[in-house]
Formats: C-alpha cells, structure tokens, sequence
C-alpha cells in the first residue's frame, strides 16, 4: 500500500490534489467502490452502490469534497444518504 501511494503522490500534486485527498485515494485504491458524490444542483451529498442505475455515470472529484468508501455504513455514518436510483 505505501509504494502504491508514494507513486500516486506526484501525480496527485500535479492535477491539483493535496494532502486531504490521500485518504479519498487509498480508499478507491483499497477497493472501495461505493462512490460518495455531491449534487450540484442541490448540494445534497449521496452514495451510489455498484448496482445503482446512475453509478456508471457518476463521477467522483475528490477536490470537491467528494469521497469513496468501502462500506455502506461508512458513507451513512459520514452524513451522505442512499441516491435514490
């Protein structure tokens, strides 16, 4: 795990990422696939699960404050709510 970060680190700086967003990272390099994203129209932060109808299309910008997570319960205890599809 830490070589895998210690190569991501420049490429992270170069794309504009900082320190905060190494634990976003190593959660999507751990495996975590529920994407934890944050609307734009509305501001409401959601989770999609890997069978949710709009998973494909959402897209995670961990500049934005948006996140991955390993478990379900992980994004409930952290405030997000269950996208509707």
């Amino acid at each position: 795990m830490r070589e895998s970060i210690q190569k991501v680190l420049p490429a992270m700086f170069l794309i504009g990422l900082g320190i905060s967003s190494i634990s976003p990272i190593t959660n999507f390099m751990r495996g975590c696939n529920i994407k934890g994203n944050i609307s734009v129209s509305t501001g409401d932060k959601l989770y999609h699960l890997p069978n949710m109808e709009d998973y494909a299309t959402t897209n995670i910008d961990v500049s934005k404050g948006e996140k991955w997570f390993c478990i379900e319960s992980e994004a409930i205890a952290s405030g997000w709510r269950k996208a509707p599809r």
